[in-house]
Parts: C-alpha cells; sequence; structure tokens
C-alpha cells in the first residue's frame, strides 16, 4: 500500500518540477524596453536591432548612441556661430542635424544599464550622468576654443599684414575646431577683451570678404571670329585701403560658352587676366563674369562638407564685362565668264553679297576696310549636244582669305550643269543654278568657317 501511494507522489513532483522549469525559461520583457524610462541627473539611450541585421548588437548599439544624443537637447545661444548664420541667412536645418551627428561621435563617458534579448530582436540601455557630460564638454570646448584661437589670431595677423587671403584660410580653419560647440556660446579672451569666439570669425571673415573689391573693364569690343587677347581682360583685386591682394583665387564664367581656363589667381600687383581664343556668338553682345573664388579657399581650409556647405552662401565680390561682338566686313570681288564673254551684271557675286548681308554681315567696296576678302571666279563651257540641246557646265572657285592674306575657306566645283537650244542661254541657266549653289550653303560654310576662328585654318 505505501508502495502504491509513493508512486504517484513522486509523478506529481516531476511534473511540478518540469512545470516550474518552463515557466523559468519564459523570457520576462524589461520594463525599458516595454516603455521609455526617465532617470533623474541622466541622458538616456535605449537602442535595438533585428537579429536579422548583420552585427546586429553593434547595429543596436549605434542606435543607443543615436537615441542618447537626441536626449541631449540642442539649444542655440544667442551668441553662438549658428545663430550668427541664421541672423545673416546663412543657416540650414540639415547643418543642425550636422551638429547632432557631430554630438553623437563625439560621445563619451556613457555607461551600459542593461540589455535584453528575445528570438527577433536585440536590445541595448545607456545613460549618461549630465554632471560628467558638462564637464566633458567645458573641457572639450576650452581645448577647441584655445586651437580655433590660434588660427584666428593668424588671421588677425594676415590682415594687418594686408594678406586677405591668408586671413581667409586661418578664419576658415578657425571654424573647423569648434564646429561641435557651434550651438553654444564661446567665450574667450583675446588681446586683453572678452569676446564671443565663433560670433568673432563669422563677423572677421564677413568683413574681411566685403573689404575686398574686384574691378575690371566693363566692356570690350571683338569682331566675331577673333579672340580677345588678356590685356584686354585683366582684373584688380584690393582691399578697403586700395591695397592690391596677391593670390585672390577668381572663377570666370563666360555667357557664350564655358571657358577652359576659367580659374585665375592674382599675382604680386593683384592683377589676374584670362583671354578668350574665339568669339563665336551671332549674338550682339555676351557677358565675361568674374568672382572671388571663396569656394577654393574654403576647400583648401577645411574637408568638412557641412562647413563648405554652409560657407558656400558667403556673397563675394564680383565684376561683369559685357562683351561687344562686331560683325566682320566682307569685300567681294568676282570674275564671271559665259562661254569666253565677261558678264557685267555679275549674278554670283550679286547674290553673295545679297545673302551675306541678310545674315547680318557688312559689305564694303574699302579695301582697306575689309576683314575678310571673297574672290569669285567663274566660268562656262560647252560640254556636249544632245539633240537640239547644248550641254554646258560651270566651274566655280570660291576664296576666302583674311587681312593677312590667310585663306580661311575655299570651295570649288566643275559640275554645275545646265542645257538649252541656244549655248548662250544653257550658260545663264549654269549661272542661275551656281548662284542657287551659293545661297544654299557655300555663304554659311563660309560664315562657319570664320565664326570658329583661326584654329579652324
Amino acid at each position: 500500500m505505501k508502495r502504491i501511494l509513493v508512486l504517484p507522489l513522486v509523478t506529481a513532483i516531476m511534473l511540478g518540477c518540469g512545470g516550474s522549469k518552463k515557466v523559468a525559461q519564459a523570457p520576462i520583457t524589461p520594463s525599458w524596453v516595454q516603455g521609455r524610462p526617465t532617470q533623474a541627473g541622466y541622458y538616456i539611450g535605449i537602442g535595438s536591432a533585428r537579429k536579422t541585421t548583420p552585427d546586429y548588437q553593434q547595429a543596436a548599439k549605434q542606435s543607443a548612441l543615436a537615441d542618447l544624443a537626441s536626449d541631449i537637447s540642442v539649444s542655440i545661444s544667442s551668441q553662438s556661430v549658428l545663430n550668427a548664420f541664421e541672423s545673416q541667412n546663412y543657416f540650414s536645418e540639415d547643418f543642425r542635424s550636422s551638429i547632432r551627428a557631430e554630438a553623437q561621435k563625439e560621445l563619451e563617458g556613457y555607461e551600459v544599464v542593461d540589455s535584453w534579448e528575445d528570438q527577433n530582436t536585440y536590445w541595448i540601455y545607456y545613460r549618461l550622468s549630465k554632471d560628467t557630460y558638462r564637464r566633458m564638454v567645458e573641457e572639450k570646448k576650452a581645448a577647441a576654443a584655445a586651437k580655433s584661437l590660434d588660427f584666428y589670431d593668424k588671421a588677425i595677423t594676415a590682415i594687418d599684414g594686408n594678406d586677405s587671403r591668408t586671413a581667409l584660410l586661418m578664419l576658415v580653419k578657425a571654424l573647423e575646431p569648434i564646429k561641435p560647440f557651434f550651438a553654444e556660446t564661446i567665450t574667450t579672451t583675446y588681446r586683453d577683451k572678452q569676446i564671443f569666439l565663433g560670433n568673432e570669425i563669422i563677423s572677421t571673415l564677413t568683413s574681411t570678404l566685403n573689404s575686398l573689391t574686384l574691378n575690371g573693364p566693363k566692356a570690350v569690343n571683338v569682331k566675331l571670329g577673333f579672340g580677345i587677347e588678356s590685356n584686354q581682360l585683366t582684373y584688380l583685386v584690393t582691399s578697403s585701403n586700395g591695397m592690391p591682394q596677391k593670390s585672390i583665387p577668381l572663377k570666370i564664367s563666360y555667357t557664350e560658352r564655358p571657358l577652359t581656363n576659367n580659374r585665375i589667381i592674382t599675382n604680386n600687383q593683384g592683377e589676374a587676366s584670362i583671354s578668350i581664343d574665339a568669339v563665336r556668338s551671332r549674338k550682339l553682345n555676351e557677358t565675361i563674369s568674374v568672382e572671388v573664388d571663396f569656394e577654393s579657399i574654403v576647400k583648401e581650409a577645411t574637408r568638412d562638407f557641412a562647413i563648405g556647405k554652409i560657407l558656400a552662401r558667403f556673397k563675394t565680390p564680383s565684376a561683369e564685362t559685357q562683351v561687344n561682338v562686331i560683325r566682320p566686313k566682307f569685300l567681294v570681288s568676282s570674275t564671271e565668264t559665259n562661254l569666253g564673254v565677261a558678264i557685267e551684271r555679275k549674278p554670283l557675286a550679286e547674290s553673295l553679297k545679297r545673302k551675306i548681308l541678310e545674315a547680318g554681315f557688312p559689305i564694303t567696296e574699302n579695301p582697306t576696310e575689309a576683314d575678310y576678302r571673297i574672290n569669285i571666279n567663274s566660268s562656262t563651257r560647252q560640254t556636249g549636244q544632245s539633240g537640239q540641246y547644248i550641254q554646258v557646265s560651270l566651274n566655280l572657285q570660291v576664296t576666302v582669305t583674311n587681312a593677312s592674306g590667310n585663306t580661311v575657306y575655299s570651295h570649288s566645283t566643275d559640275r554645275i550643269n545646265a542645257s538649252h537650244f541656244e549655248a548662250q542661254t544653257a550658260g545663264v541657266n549654269a549661272y542661275t543654278n551656281a548662284a542657287k549653289r551659293i545661297e544654299s550653303n557655300i555663304v554659311e560654310e563660309l560664315i562657319e568657317r570664320i565664326i570658329k576662328g583661326d584654329r579652324a585654318y
């Protein structure tokens, strides 16, 4: 009887133990996973990642750091760099995001409170003492301010020495160390005076750029197809006291087309020149725009994308030159014969002149005024007879030379044919066909060749 009672008891105990073990293995979700915790005196960061994510633990840690950084409120001080940017319309929301990202990268002193995972997700819980954070920020800010102040001092020295380019480089470099603190007030002492460092850098940067003056020719005249020499396109950069500024980069844009030599640098006299190989525009006017290339100075000073982007909004000195495009003059001479007899009216010369005038180019009878001379030689000859029809072929040569006597265009053909009962009339018909060819393509061809400039021939 005792043996019978023991067996059910043992069975019950075993079942009970098995049940207890199953309950103990069931995951209990921590409260910090279920809802975001708050803890006085601490910043909190909670991160998670699905276990299907490669290196999910590291991904969760990055998520927790981002959450921790977002818990640190970024209030923009009225004496901060960001406020200076904003008041001058240089501030943007994406730069504020960049500051948050910078703060995340600089986070130190945080600790792991807990971590937890279930079958699908991994969680991690960070916290950072607010007192610890403030202390570290002040230490880093002081070190950054010292480094920035050194660049600022070099900039002031360069300004005193009339070296605007070096000043601009040093001022941009001065921004980089204090970038993580752009939202905060940075107070320091310089030359026995207390200054807000970030604001002072921006103010000096703005005034240095505004002090530069860029002067150049207001207008130049150039004949179509001809170039503009560098002595006609010289630009001078001076400071507010009228002193020339060396090594200032300039960038050029030309409304007709992009220029290959669109970057120049001022010499020791503050001057820089450009040239244009040939003006090819059929418009009456084009414009050359020159401006101080502050972007290249920024790129030389820093590789920080956010700083470069925001400084790109600074206005820079500029100058414009109007290019007045003058049409070259043509002189037309012609020898035209029909079956050995000179033609007085010269239909080919008249057709060519009319077409050139229609294209907007002047004709002159004065050889000393002519930029180009067009010479036409044409003659007809009888080539055969078919029944009552007499066949005639016209030989045509068109040559264009410039003022130096160089040939810039030539066209020749001996296949302009016509026929008629009368040989002389057949020749007249051949000249009519030749005139059509001149009007349809020869004039346009020679003008295009001239527009392309001397490099084309």
